[in-house]
């Protein structure tokens, strides 16, 4: 006669618990039970699993070996279960996320309010910065991202490929001229995010070092500036539909790319998330397949 799966739980628990006390609390069961269900199961296996003491309760080393061998089923069974009683719940909770403020306002900011009218009891909470945030000390459900993931051990979820364009009003470029190649960028005046973020690249590798003087902090202020005629800016193509429409701003060289780049969304590598992260998770990446997205 074999083991069940719940004579195998009990026996993980145990020693998880390290105790048959904190064991029975765990169970709901009284602890005489849980006495008794180990001694069956010791007399079925015929082996002692647990080294007994006044003091301490350890493996011995055949229970440790059962243990290690039962410990990954078990543990696939409670997610299953549990994954299933919460798909028959309310999609509902709390979720926190994380991107530039460009990215919130043209591209998160939309989506989510579709989101929210299809499942009314997901509350999710925004949080932008240019600052590249530890979602996980951070305690931060999801990050939408640009480029490349320096976190390793983040779970990344790709999106799209990010397109950017250079662009310039027409009164800068009445001024300063129109560059007709790469080369003549650098005796442009550039917009850029930060000071970090000076040279700009080509696909197919060219690199070129801007000239500027006001690092914009964030898409949002470089857009403004490109519109107030300060210089060239580089910038995703969901900012610029209008301006190009209108003509307010120029697309510059564009028989020169620039470098694209990956979008991700990201989450913490826990094994389970709840239905509500995973619902958003899920949502962005399909409202956002084939949408250009712009570089942190």
């Amino acid at each position: 006669m074999k083991p069940s799966l719940d004579d195998l739980a009990l026996l993980v628990t145990i020693a998880d618990e390290g105790s048959f006390t904190a064991a029975a609390k765990t169970l709901g069961l009284p602890k005489s039970t849980v006495s008794r269900r180990l001694a069956d199961l010791e007399l079925l296996l015929r082996t002692s699993l647990f080294q007994r003491s006044t003091r301490a309760l350890s493996l011995t080393d055949e229970g440790q070996r059962i243990y290690d061998m039962a410990k990954p089923s078990i543990t696939a069974a409670d997610d299953a279960a549990r994954a299933i009683a919460e798909r028959e719940q309310l999609v509902a909770g709390r979720v926190s996320l994380t991107t530039t403020a460009a990215l919130g306002q043209y591209l998160i900011t939309p989506h989510l309010i579709k989101l929210t009218a299809a499942y009314p009891d997901v509350q999710v909470e925004l949080r932008l910065t240019e600052r590249r945030v530890n979602i996980i000390s951070d305690g931060i459900d999801l990050a939408v991202r640009t480029g490349t993931l320096d976190d390793s051990d983040l779970v990344a979820r790709r999106l799209c490929k990010v397109k950017r364009l250079l662009v310039a009003s027409p009164a800068y470029l009445a001024k300063a001229g129109v560059p007709v190649a790469p080369s003549d960028l650098a005796s442009h005046n550039a917009i850029v995010i930060s000071a970090a973020l000076d040279s700009w690249r080509f696909d197919g590798g060219w690199e070129c070092s801007m000239r500027w003087t006001i690092a914009a902090g964030n898409m949002l202020v470089a857009h403004q500036l490109a519109r107030l005629h300060h210089g060239i800016a580089l910038l995703p193509d969901f900012m610029l539909e209008t301006d190009l429409d209108l003509g307010t701003l120029i697309h510059l060289l564009p028989e020169y790319p620039m470098e694209q780049a990956d979008a991700w969304i990201v989450s913490s590598p826990q094994r389970y998330r709840s239905l509500a992260v995973q619902t958003v998770l899920n949502y962005l990446a399909g409202a956002k397949s084939g949408v250009s997205v712009g570089r942190h």
